[in-house]
């Protein structure tokens, strides 16, 4: 492995470990910050920050679709990029943002969610992959995130059904983690009043 991707690995190691010892309730619950949500965005703008002025450039192409493809592709990148802007607005894009705390936890699944369980990660798995012109450098990226996300999913599915219960343990059940099926989805659940 060469010394770019080393350092690339590294800095993705540094996104994943900042994200997700910061997303754990256990580490709020050590580390006393009076605004747990607003640290968290903040640290993450930091971290990607030092990943986009350390990033080192792998430019040798791995693939570059020209065409019907290439349209394709943004077609998809672009409904990808909606399903992260829909996705973060029917839940609470201003706590997603560190701009609110987040309220006492409710369970209620807006429209997105009633067909996969994380729109915001397929979107971005989407993004990630849709791309005519993949380098090196961004086929790694693409795939070092994608990885972190199926791994993520997991530690924030366990929290979920420890904060929800039996509630999400069923949602579990009728709705897709990632890929939409045939099946007609669950209709929307109105936020609690």
């Amino acid at each position: 492995m060469n010394r770019a991707a080393l350092i690339n690995l590294s800095l993705l190691a540094l996104f994943g470990l900042q994200h997700s010892l910061m997303a754990r309730q256990s580490f709020k619950q050590i580390v006393n910050i009076p605004r747990p949500r607003r640290a968290f965005a903040l640290a993450t703008l930091a971290v990607l920050a030092v990943m986009a002025l350390f990033w080192q450039p792998m430019p040798e192409l791995a693939w570059h679709f020209k065409g019907a493809i290439a349209i394709g592709l943004y077609i998809v990148w672009t409904f990808g990029l909606q399903l992260i802007l829909f996705g973060a607005m029917s839940i609470n894009a201003r706590e997603l943002l560190g701009l609110a705390e987040p309220a006492p936890p409710e369970f209620h699944t807006p429209f997105l969610y009633t067909i996969v369980r994380h729109p915001i990660y397929l979107g971005a798995i989407m993004v990630l992959w849709a791309a005519p012109r993949m380098t090196h450098g961004r086929l790694l990226f693409a795939a070092a995130m994608t990885l972190y996300i199926l791994i993520g999913i997991q530690f924030e599915e366990r929290d979920l059904e420890r904060t929800f219960g039996e509630v999400y343990r069923v949602y579990k059940q009728r709705v897709p983690m990632l890929i939409p099926s045939l099946q007609k989805p669950l209709p929307p659940q109105p936020p609690p009043q």
